[in-house]
């Protein structure tokens, strides 16, 4: 062979191994990253909480709307909670809310952080007792029952005789419990920066993981609990006109212009009740949330008038405390209420259901405050048996104060109600959505022919969220029969 010709074959058997290498970088690069593709998980509920560690016991870092994709870039070691990355930074969710998508076999095992301490609001700080005598502070609220006061055609909100502050709404969406546990029945979803996201605050309960929990007033809904750390608490202007600190940082003084006495500093958007003004009128006295009182320059502060409350008609509050005290014998007035056992609405507006539980048709919603006669309590002690204006009916002991002796009221076996279960009739195919739009992810195909219920619905009905085999989802309301009362699902907003 020539030199020249060994030369030609050595050159082309170095393009001939060049070209195997780059096809065999490309395989590997494809292998690695088929190996180690991101598993995601998308969101299998309406909303979902993303918290600071792997348990119920960590704080929200943020709520996201179903169909949302995380990627996962971690597990703990019970394998029920997921590391997520998310728009507010790496958090937890709970996999049981979540679709899995991808190979998870090489996630890493994450330890949990540490719970970080935060100071949590109590029955004391609330408002809720006055906390004097040294002795432990009861959960019992020392405030009136809420009175619904309308301040516009579409606002009505929620004002209790005594309150000190009240709750708002601090992250996207909070679900409203029946109890203050984690896992409760939800009653409804709250949702930051809402007209009427000012509540009433009528209770305070810590569970059994050292997690605080407030019971709000929500007109339309009742009475319901919501983790304390997803509300910041205002001022109520029942206890007095609420002034804001102006721009700018103020040390308080003892008295009017002259020295602080160690009295604390406020600044910008800080709170509190008007309780005086000097005769010279260039002074007020305020008094913080905490009880503090002090002198501010009258220039230093100005009038709240951007809440709910600071709207309300409180001559309407003073009307029903006063027939409330009537109704309970209380200063000596004779007061026209209803003879033997019953009991008032405790609550908004309330169900009158056809049998004793939450499956029976509604006959009728009455407003809070009203008076019903109790002819009959059943076997559980949950459901009384009322009557009124629309006959006899079922109503929850939960949400009403009963009056009269409780050992007369018989117990009474509950007659057949109509039971105001609705379902969705698939007939062949369809499709599951993981919210009510068709931008959201989806969940699968629901194979008829089947039934499935009906547990919420949007308000024009255009979409239903059913209980299916695939999970909770939302279906497409103009493509599938209802079986029952639409009308009696609740909405959601």
């Amino acid at each position: 062979m020539t030199l020249r010709r060994w030369n030609v074959t050595l050159a082309l058997l170095c393009v001939l191994l060049l070209a195997t290498a780059g096809q065999v970088a490309f395989a590997s690069d494809n292998f690695q990253q088929a190996q180690f593709a991101i598993p995601k998980l998308v969101v299998n509920a309406s909303f979902l909480n993303i918290r600071t560690g792997p348990g119920v016991e960590y704080s929200v870092l943020v709520t996201v709307v179903g169909g949302t994709e995380l990627s996962v870039i971690g597990r703990a070691s019970d394998n029920v909670w997921f590391q997520v990355d998310s728009v507010a930074g790496v958090g937890w969710v709970n996999v049981q809310f979540t679709l899995p998508r991808g190979s998870f076999e090489n996630v890493p095992t994450v330890a949990a952080p540490e719970i970080v301490s935060t100071v949590s609001p109590s029955a004391v700080s609330l408002g809720l007792v006055d906390g004097q005598g040294g002795g432990a502070a009861s959960t019992t609220p020392t405030i009136g029952s809420p009175v619904q006061i309308l301040i516009d055609p579409n606002t009505v909100i929620s004002v209790s005789p005594g309150e000190r502050f009240r709750a708002v709404i601090m992250v996207e969406a909070v679900n409203l419990r029946s109890q203050p546990f984690d896992g409760a029945p939800v009653l409804t979803t709250l949702y930051k920066a809402t007209s009427s996201s000012d509540y009433s605050i009528l209770g305070y309960e810590t569970d059994k993981r050292a997690v605080a929990w407030i019971a709000i007033d929500v007109p339309g809904v009742g009475i319901g609990w919501i983790e304390a750390t997803h509300a910041f608490f205002r001022l109520s202007r029942v206890t007095g006109t609420v002034v804001v600190v102006r721009d700018g940082e103020f040390r308080l003084t003892s008295t009017p212009g002259g020295s602080s006495d160690g009295k604390p500093v406020v600044r910008t958007g800080d709170e509190g009740f008007l309780r005086d003004i000097s005769a010279d009128s260039q002074f007020v006295a305020i008094e913080l949330g905490d009880g503090t009182m002090g002198w501010l320059p009258f220039s230093a502060v100005y009038t709240r008038t951007d809440t709910p409350s600071d709207l309300a008609d409180l001559s309407q509050l003073s009307a029903s405390s006063a027939l409330e005290e009537a109704a309970q014998g209380i200063g000596g007035g004779s007061a026209n209420v209803t003879d033997g056992p019953h009991i008032v609405v405790n609550t908004g507006f309330l169900n009158i259901r056809s049998g004793p539980g939450a499956q029976f048709t509604s006959l009728a919603t009455v407003p809070g405050g009203t008076k019903l006669s109790v002819s009959g309590i059943s076997r559980d002690g949950f459901w009384f048996l009322v009557s009124g204006s629309f006959g006899e009916g079922w109503t929850n002991a939960e949400y009403v104060v009963f009056r009269g002796v409780i050992s007369a009221v018989p117990i009474v076996a509950a007659n057949s109600g109509s039971l105001s279960s609705v379902f969705a009739v698939i007939s062949g195919s369809a499709t599951l959505y993981a919210a009510p739009g068709t931008n959201f992810g989806m969940i699968g195909n629901i194979q008829g022919p089947t039934e499935v219920a009906i547990v919420a619905r949007t308000a024009d009905g255009g979409w239903i969220q059913v209980n299916s085999p695939l999970g909770f989802g939302w279906l497409i309301g103009t493509q599938v029969p209802v079986r029952g009362d639409l009308s009696s699902v609740p909405v959601v907003p």
